[in-house]
């Protein structure tokens, strides 16, 4: 089926109240800070046809890839904003910075993408915490995220030192790229805490490589350093 001329932006339903939109040309770099900037590149049309079964509507979308620059090497994210009936990819995230694209103006002649860049910042939402228990090989929802527990480990110590406690962890985001972590939380005296993104685990109890009780809060965002 050939692409339609121009189709329609597919918008997100609300962009954040404290960001203001910024709308990026191609081959420009908008910098969030650090050092690193983003980019867009490979902007497609598509038009989806709907299966003869009706197991999925016809409709249409635009993807492209989000390039990270600045810390080590390129980082390529895609994102995809498709029309009702399909899970779109809005957002992409490198380390703390996120980045959400709202809407693509003009995708078949000079696209140019509206968007909005945070950075996690260190206040804790006000919102309770998430409290939940995980057995080693268990996962955990993180939004579209899901979390699994692949087990603790220690280092080697000096004689009289608390032994430090390891985690190690998979994210796998949605129609994204596994992440493979092994956090050092500290020894037992100290808070046993780790980040991924804007979320903020605390250990309140644990069995060795066995299970752990988390409390996970969400930490705020801000507008990112343009």
């Amino acid at each position: 089926m050939p692409l339609p001329a121009d189709p329609p932006p597919v918008t997100a339903t609300a962009a954040s109240a404290e960001v203001s939109p910024t709308t990026l040309a191609p081959n420009q770099r908008l910098a969030l800070g650090g050092g690193v900037t983003v980019r867009f590149s490979g902007v497609t049309v598509e038009s989806i046809e709907a299966s003869p079964d009706g197991s999925y509507p016809g409709g249409s979308g635009v993807t492209l890839v989000l390039v990270f620059e600045g810390s080590a090497a390129p980082v390529r994210r895609e994102i995809s904003l498709l029309s009702a009936g399909y899970d779109s990819i809005r957002e992409a995230w490198l380390d703390t910075y996120r980045v959400e694209v709202i809407e693509v103006e003009d995708p078949t002649r000079a696209p140019r993408l509206v968007l909005i860049a945070e950075r996690v910042t260190d206040r804790v939402r006000p919102e309770q915490p998430l409290r939940v228990r995980v057995q080693r090989g268990g996962e955990v929802a993180l939004g579209s995220t899901r979390m699994k527990f692949l087990g603790h480990s220690t280092k080697e110590i000096d004689a009289g030192e608390s032994p430090p406690l390891l985690v190690a962890v998979e994210y796998q985001p949605l129609r994204g790229e596994l992440e493979r972590l092994e956090t050092h939380v500290g020894a037992d005296v100290n808070p046993q805490r780790w980040r991924w993104r804007d979320y903020l685990f605390t250990i309140d109890s644990y069995a060795y490589d066995a299970w752990m009780e988390l409390s996970i809060a969400r930490l705020e965002l801000a507008p990112a350093h343009n």
